[in-house]
């Protein structure tokens, strides 16, 4: 059996640099893929704990305001969100913006009382605020104020 030289099978520069370039490209697909799920999964996690802020600022107005009190407000929040009171650094924080109303045609038996947070998002490189909205109204109801 003879074997001629230069006959062993092998991939030629061409087909190897194909497949890189294939396998480049695959790479570079799932390394977007994870940074826009990062992305995305923190502004999701920022989203749901805005809503609880505006949720709580509307429930602690109704509890502990009397209706002839209730006034807007603009303060900064900050809330822990991995239970660790020691690391300021991942904490939520933003404003927590109240603006109360009076609603038209109620003769002011019932007002109106929006919670916009806002906070800053870093989204692909570029700082956004954010809004989150919760409104309810609030009757005038002695016996319940």
């Amino acid at each position: 059996m003879k074997i001629k030289l230069g006959s062993r099978s092998s991939f030629t520069l061409v087909e190897v640099v194909v497949s890189l370039s294939i396998l480049l490209i695959i790479w570079l697909a799932a390394g977007s893929a994870f940074i826009v799920g990062k992305y995305s999964a923190s502004y999701a996690r920022h989203k749901v704990q805005a809503i609880y802020a505006a949720q709580l600022a509307i429930e602690n107005i109704r509890k502990n305001v009397p209706f002839a009190n209730m006034q807007d407000s603009n303060t900064a929040i900050s809330i822990d969100t991995r239970g660790t009171p020691d690391n300021a650094a991942d904490d939520f924080n933003g404003r927590q913006i109240i603006d109360v109303s009076d609603v038209a045609g109620s003769g002011g038996y019932y007002r109106q009382v929006l919670a916009d947070i806002q906070w800053n998002e870093l989204l692909f490189g570029i700082n956004r605020t954010m809004h989150e909205y919760c409104v309810t109204y609030i009757a005038n109801e002695p016996q319940v104020n």
